[in-house]
């Protein structure tokens, strides 16, 4: 009992302390606004043109393909009056390109070729291409002879409606789907785990580095247990996370709700809440839960172990390095698997306890089998408790221990104490 209120009483400082804080307080309340807004600036940004069009002249020696390129708001297309070698030489340096066709395109496809001083963007080679290629297959249609064969290829094109419904056995009950919807949920998830991992484990391991070097745990070890303050410590911060994560829900499905409020007529609205509905959020918000503990709890005391044993922030890398290939790997692994959740890659990672709380999340909104999510929470969570023991003793020698950072060969030996 003496252990548990021990542990209790760290955990209620660090929750406290941090809960407190104004930084807290303004970055939950500011980050999802951060995070649309940015988003919104961007794709606003992508949007908008530079003010001026490219100028990208074409030296058209067969004088056929000049006219079928036309200036948009994005590339003006300028005739050549002199051959390329002469222009080239006098070339003015507002150009941005200039584009030479040397012979009948239909006969021979590489007889064009675009030049410039620096590569060009992809959308001018596809502004080019697209309207050439209308062009030469016009002229393709037009060389059969066959009347009205470009409307009759035009009528027999079929533009499918496919609607993705998902079917349960069980119950024989089909939901709408959307697969775009399901992985863009999916990664988000995702993305927050990995956010959390870092940023809560890099809150860990500079507390304890803090305390250390200030000689406030030499206090504090004289009346809780190294293991014990450590545990508080891994506990309480993580409940900082999670008391973050249930306010942005609670702010999210604050602003479903008003959105349907004022947009549940919307036909764009409607489509994107039927999608929503094959997939469980408050199930979806359970794994996310248990996922998270286990990859914070084992990550995160990783993190304390490092913090332990080195005196400055600049004696990290040597440790850190590798956790954060291992965060980073599973990361990209996790965007990986939204196009293959079904994939060796994906299952396998999701059932590797240091890939598994990231990787597992993508898969999760796709439907993922009942013994597959089972074994991936048991062999976490299992992980977490072997983790955490091993760690606790490089943690109970580190803290104490001042000066130069050990090699990994003494830490082996820190494990045997």
């Amino acid at each position: 009992m003496a252990l548990n209120s021990k542990i209790g009483i760290v955990i209620q400082r660090e929750y406290l302390t941090r809960v407190k804080k104004k930084s807290f307080i303004f970055m939950t309340i500011l980050m999802p606004i951060l995070f649309i807004g940015l988003s919104m600036i961007t794709f606003f940004l992508a949007t908008i043109n530079e003010g001026k069009a490219k100028v990208i002249v074409v030296a058209d020696e067969t004088g056929e393909y000049f006219p079928v390129l036309k200036s948009t708001g994005q590339y003006q297309f300028i005739e050549s009056k002199t051959g390329f070698q002469e222009f080239r030489k006098n070339s003015d340096e507002s150009v941005y390109a200039t584009l030479v066709i040397t012979g009948d395109l239909l006969k021979n496809p590489d007889a064009i070729t675009l030049y410039s001083a620096k590569t060009v963007v992809s959308s001018a080679e596809e502004t080019i291409t697209s309207e050439l290629n209308n062009y030469l297959s016009d002229k393709k249609l037009e060389s059969y002879n066959i009347p009205n064969l470009k409307q009759i290829i035009e009528d027999s094109k079929i533009q499918l409606n496919l609607k993705s419904v998902k079917w349960d056995d069980e119950t024989g009950s089909e939901t709408q789907t959307s697969s775009t919807m399901v992985s863009v949920i999916g990664m988000v998830f995702t993305f927050l785990i990995y956010m959390f991992i870092m940023i809560y484990g890099g809150i860990v391991m500079q507390g304890v580095m803090e305390e250390k070097n200030n000689r406030i745990v030499e206090v504090i070890v004289s009346s809780v247990k190294p293991f014990d303050l450590m545990m508080g410590k891994l506990v309480g911060i993580g409940l900082v996370g999670l008391t973050q994560f249930g306010i942005w829900i609670l702010l999210l499905l604050g602003v479903q709700t008003g959105a349907f409020v004022f947009l549940g007529n919307s036909e764009v609205f409607q489509t994107i809440n039927a999608s929503l509905g094959a997939i469980n959020i408050v199930e979806l918000s359970l794994y996310f839960i248990l996922f998270f503990i286990g990859g914070y709890l084992i990550y995160s005391s990783l993190f304390a172990a490092i913090g332990a044993i080195i005196n400055s922030p600049e004696d990290s890398q040597q440790y850190m390095t590798p956790i954060t290939i291992l965060i980073l790997f599973a990361f990209y692994t996790g965007f990986y698997s939204a196009q293959n959740p079904d994939g060796p890659l994906a299952f396998w990672t999701s059932l590797f306890p240091f890939t598994s709380p990231i990787v597992m999340m993508v898969r999760i909104p796709y439907g993922v089998q009942w013994w597959e999510l089972s074994l991936s929470i048991i062999l976490l969570f299992g992980s977490v408790f072997f983790v955490v023991k091993t760690v606790a003793k490089i943690y109970r020698v580190g803290i104490l221990m001042y000066g130069k950072k050990p090699t990994y060969k003494e830490l082996t030996k820190w494990l045997k104490y």
